[in-house]
């Protein structure tokens, strides 16, 4: 007789975007091998609660936040197990320039210092991570981890958040001049620059600008990995039982 001893993992996702549920994927099997365990990615349409263009850290994680509640709550609504729950959030930051790039700009870029543009744009995002409380979620440990050993001292039922940012880098001034002063998503400007299309859905900003080196599934499998850092060693993230 053959058991089917492979372990499932309920992963429900805030978005509908194939590339960030290919990230998610990609994220999760170097956790969760596909020898050992069958991830079933279960992606949701939910509101991210922010604005669609969201600025700075707080603005974006709030938002990877929402979107992860937010798929919690729609599986749950389905009828959904629910292991995980994932939300990502593309953001951007306002980074000032010192004194020698902006005399460098005014000399490069004069028309657009002329029409207001003295900030630099940057590309971040924030991935959170929602476990809710299943053996499954602390199945992906460091085998170093004593968890197991002191599983009685926690409360074996308490949600785990893990949240993680992606590396930053600047963007283009064009597509900073068209985000700040026309007040388009990074998506849009990039597709106006570049003359593409939907870019979002596919290799994204970073994409074109690394010359497809790192993609932006890539780009964000590094911070989810991140993520689950408190699934790896449970025992220095979880709160214990209070005596």
């Amino acid at each position: 007789f053959f058991f089917n001893l492979m372990v499932k993992v309920h992963i429900a996702v805030g978005t509908l975007n194939p590339c960030k549920i290919d990230s998610v994927k990609s994220a999760f099997t170097t956790l969760f091998p596909t020898n050992t365990h069958e991830l079933l990615i279960h992606p949701f349409s939910v509101p991210s609660g922010v604005a669609d263009q969201p600025f700075g850290d707080s603005e974006t994680k709030q938002g990877a936040l929402n979107r992860a509640r937010g798929a919690l709550s729609e599986a749950i609504k389905q009828g959904h197990h629910v292991d995980f729950s994932v939300g990502l959030e593309g953001g951007i930051e306002i980074v000032s320039r010192d004194r020698k790039e902006v005399a460098i700009v005014q000399q490069q870029q004069q028309q657009e210092e002329e029409e207001g543009v003295k900030e630099v744009l940057w590309c971040m995002a924030y991935m959170c991570v929602i476990g809710t409380g299943s053996d499954v979620c602390t199945s992906c440990k460091h085998p170093q981890s004593t968890f197991d050993s002191q599983k009685s001292m926690y409360d074996a039922q308490q949600e785990i958040v893990g949240i993680a940012k992606t590396a930053s880098f600047a963007l283009p001034f064009e597509i900073s001049r068209l985000v700040l002063q026309e007040q388009m998503e990074l998506g849009d400007a990039d597709d106006q620059v570049f003359q593409r299309v939907n870019s979002k859905q596919g290799m994204g900003t970073v994409g074109m600008l690394t010359k497809s080196l790192i993609s932006r599934s890539e780009y964000y499998k590094h911070a989810l990995i991140l993520a689950l850092i408190p699934f790896v060693w449970p025992e220095h993230y979880m709160s214990k039982k209070e005596s």
